[in-house]
Parts: C-alpha cells; structure tokens; sequence
C-alpha cells in the first residue's frame, strides 16, 4: 500500500510536456465545455419532461437519463481544469480515485442510454404492448444501463485493473499508463460488453421494419400554408426523426468516446512510451465536447423541441423578474 501511495504521490508532482499557455488552454476548454455541457443537457432534460407531449409514440425517460448522465460527464470539470492551470493534479489520491470513478460510471452510463434509445425505437416500431404498457420497458432499461455502468466502473476499485493519474498529469482515468493483465483483460471485456455488442444490436434495432407506425399525413386542400407551419412547429417527434436522431447519437459516442476507446486500446498493444501530451489530452476532451452536441441534435430535429427548449428559459427568466 505504501509503494502504491508513494508512486502516486510521484505522479502527482511530476511536470509533463506542455507550456503555460497550453495548460492553461486546456483548462479553458474543460471550463467551457462544463459550462456549456451542464447548461443545455440540463435544459434539455427540463424541456422533456415539461413538454410531456413531445415525444407521441414513446416516453422521454431514457432522453432524461442520457440528459442527466451527459451533464455528469461534464459537471466535474473544474477539477482537471484547476489542475491543468496549476500543472499537475491537486486533489489528492482520494479524490483521483472518486473523479476517475464518477467519469467512468457517467460514461458508460451515457453510452448505454444511447443504445437503450435505438432499442425503444425498434420496441415501438414492433412491439404492440409496448404502447398499452410501455412502463416495465423504461423501468429494466434504465436499471440495465444504471447498473451496466456501475458494474464497470466499480471493478479498478475491486482490483480489476486500477485508475490513476493520466499522463498529462492533471486529470484520472483508467490506468492505461501500465497495460498489465489485469488492464488488459478488463479493456477487451469492457469493449466487447460495453461497446461492440450493443452498438451492434442498437444498428440491428434501426434497420427499416415492416412494423413501423405510418406517419400520419399533413395534406389537405382546405389547410391553409399558415395552418401547416404551425402544425409542424408544435408537431411531436415522428419515428423518421427519433430514427434519425438515434444515428446521429450513435455517431456522437464514436466521436466522443473512441479517441479514448482508441488511446486505451492501442496501448495494450504498444504501452505509452512516446507519447505526447497532446495525444493523452484530446480524448476526455472530446468526450466533454461532443456532450454538448446531443441537445443540438434535438434541436435541428424538432421545431418543437425549439419552441419548449426556449419556454424553458423563459420560465427561468420569469422567475428573475
């Protein structure tokens, strides 16, 4: 235990590679990205469940859950941040372990609602009782991700591998620094259980069914081009644009989370010799960026989603005055 506490403490006071300027431009980025992730997925996870109509076909519980776990993803960020300004990690090893576990947990938690979103779709689309009892759906699903995430992120601290300092030295991960067995092993289960397999089922669930609802039609001769702007403005989502936005959010985990997924992976096969710091701190950041991504994908979507996102910020605005 004291060769272990001794080698953190070593890690924790090392200097790495960048400048001032650059680990202070890092800092700014986990900042920005804090403040603009925490506000819009908050907003968002507000919007749905105040606009109870906007979603027709399904129930906005797992949009929640995805909502909630993206402004986790982000909400820690002043503690890399301040540590980035400062150079090296300044919260001790306690807090490392606790700030490696909440990322890990959020992550995967993340991830999982994005698939649980895919497979809603194909629920809807082919399951009739899911629309005469659609609870028991929403209830295992959100169990299946909480507890998926938990799983995973609670094994370093059993032993199966281990988090720790990262190499830019200002933040907490996975210890992909050292891809003993224990980290290897962990890796290639986590990504085939966590990653692999349900992407696979989530593209599966999207395909076109012959099942799907049709979308209800909008023409008419005696609706006026006015009456018809508006109907679509204060439309519901419909299965091409849940659909669709279901892609898009699978697209944003690739983005987001494969630099790390890719990082993680390809130092079981070449360890971290040479890396630079650059290298090790674009993935958390572009797990952190894309997170503001999803309530922009909402919003291109539905002029709805637009209109109650916006209510929503007038309510705060009302409350001001």
């Amino acid at each position: 235990m004291a060769d272990g506490s001794t080698e953190l403490g070593e890690e924790m006071t090392s200097h790495y590679g960048f400048n001032r300027f650059e680990s202070a431009t890092v800092g700014a980025l986990y900042m920005l990205f804090c403040v603009v992730g925490v506000t819009t997925n908050l907003l968002t996870a507000l919007t749905f469940y105040k606009d109870t109509k906007l979603l027709k076909t399904s129930k906005p519980w797992i949009h929640v859950c995805l909502a909630l776990s993206n402004v986790l993803v982000v909400a820690p960020s002043p503690f890399p941040a301040s540590s980035s300004f400062s150079g090296r990690w300044l919260y001790g090893s306690s807090l490392c372990q606790f700030y490696a576990f909440e990322g890990m947990f959020v992550g995967i938690a993340a991830i999982g609602a994005v698939i649980a979103l895919c497979i809603e779709r194909y629920m809807v689309a082919s399951k009739p009782n899911m629309k005469e009892n659609p609870g028991w759906f929403y209830t295992w699903s959100i169990l299946l991700v909480v507890g998926n995430a938990f799983f995973w992120a609670v094994m370093p601290l059993l032993g199966w591998s281990r988090y720790t300092i990262e190499h830019s030295g200002t933040s907490c991960a996975i210890d992909w620094k050292n891809p003993d067995e224990s980290y290897i092993s962990y890796m290639v289960s986590l990504e085939i259980f966590s990653f692999l397999l349900p992407v696979s089922l989530a593209v599966y669930c999207l395909r076109p069914t012959a099942g799907q609802p049709p979308e209800p039609s909008t023409s008419g001769d005696s609706t006026s081009e006015t009456s018809k702007m508006s109907d679509q403005t204060m439309a519901p989502f419909n299965e091409n644009q849940l659909k669709s936005i279901c892609y898009i959010f699978l697209g944003l985990v690739i983005v987001g989370w494969g630099p790390f997924a890719f990082l993680c992976t390809s130092t079981m096969f070449g360890g971290a010799q040479g890396l630079s710091m650059l290298a090790a701190s674009l993935p958390p950041l572009a797990c952190k960026c894309m997170v503001s991504a999803y309530p922009l994908v909402y919003a291109v979507a539905s002029p709805r989603f637009r209109h109650s996102f916006t209510s929503v910020i007038g309510i705060f605005d009302q409350k001001q005055d």
